[in-house]
């Protein structure tokens, strides 16, 4: 009978002790972080309409570049951070 009480007086206590759980929100991907390229600038005694051209097809190809990574970001930590809110 002792045996029992014993028993149940650790259970008892076992189930009742709370112990705090902290989680950490996870970290981005690298890739995700890194800062968007500087746009190129038309050189200033540029006289050909073609280097102008040339310079601007690569800025835009920088920025659709710097659009999607953004759009990634966007996209992972809207996702990251519902799980992590259904979580606590």
């Amino acid at each position: 009978m002792k045996l029992i009480v014993i028993l149940l007086s650790f259970l008892a206590v076992g189930c009742s002790t709370t112990l705090p759980v902290t989680t950490k929100f996870p970290e981005a991907p690298a890739e995700l972080l890194e800062a968007c390229p500087e746009l190129d600038k038309v050189p200033k005694d540029t006289k050909q309409l073609s280097v102008t051209a040339e310079t601007v097809v690569k800025n835009y190809s920088k920025y659709h570049g710097c659009k999607l990574k953004v759009e990634s970001w966007n996209e992972w930590y809207r996702e990251t951070k519902k799980i992590y809110d259904s979580i606590k």
